[in-house]
């Protein structure tokens, strides 16, 4: 199915029309067993947990169970941030069908990556293997080393290692990013920005409509055309394609 249009609206009225708003994007529920949420709560930019609450608020008439995983860091353990961070507070009113997990915990699953950059295979989270939903949950920001930290570059926090910078750095952050989303695909993409939240279902798309949020030109961001690249299209074209709906 083609991707539908990357939405943008203040918070407010995302959380007040969630539902309305991701089936704009050509999102579509269904009833399913597990519906894995990843908000970026261990890198430097964490989503609202309103934002967060409303989304479980959401799928949770349609999943037998729904996850909010996040993995180890260098500067932060999941659990550590969702006590600080309030997760916590917002799962007490799910209990028994929303649950938060350190994915670095659990079994891991190692993935070939079929055009890799930097790795031939990928070593992740069985539960990301497992889910019939991911919702990405980031907040764009700037990165020193990528330039843009938002829907992929939150991909890389599904690693299970804890240092992952000096693991993966070295061979290159941008390559990783692309090998990562050869292998993981997310469903929903749902951005902190500040006020206002972005919506869409390819994470590629929204990436590329955060750059505007933050002053940067996407085509100076090197995971964005790697990503492209590997789908059989310039970064440009993707870019004068994209449908960007602001309300």
């Amino acid at each position: 199915m083609e991707n539908g249009p990357v939405i943008i609206c203040r918070r407010e009225e995302a959380i007040r029309r969630l539902p309305e708003l991701c089936s704009e994007t050509g999102f579509q529920v269904k009833k399913h067993r597990l519906a894995l949420v990843k908000p970026n709560i261990c890198g430097m930019y964490h989503p609202s947990t309103e934002l967060l609450s409303s989304l479980i608020q959401y799928l949770e008439p349609y999943a037998s169970e729904i996850v909010v995983g996040e993995t180890e860091s260098m500067m932060h353990r999941p659990r550590d941030q969702f006590e600080r961070l309030g997760v916590m507070d917002v799962l007490e009113r799910y209990r028994g069908k929303a649950k938060a997990l350190d994915l670095s915990e659990g079994r891991t699953i190692r993935v070939p990556v079929p055009n890799p950059h930097a790795l031939a295979e990928l070593e992740l989270p069985e539960m990301v293997l497992k889910s019939d939903i991911l919702v990405n949950l980031p907040k764009v920001g700037t990165h020193s080393t990528t330039r843009l930290t938002n829907a992929l570059k939150n991909l890389f926090g599904l690693l299970p290692q804890e240092r992952k910078y000096s693991i993966y750095h070295p061979l290159g952050i941008d390559e990783v990013i692309a090998d990562i989303a050869q292998v993981v695909k997310t469903d929903l993409n749902v951005v902190d920005a500040e006020g206002k939240v972005m919506l869409g279902t390819d994470a590629l798309h929204v990436d590329i409509a955060a750059c505007r949020q933050v002053g940067l030109d996407p085509m100076k961001v090197r995971h964005l055309s790697l990503v492209s690249q590997d789908r059989g299209e310039e970064l440009e074209e993707t870019v004068r394609k994209l449908q960007i709906i602001e309300l």
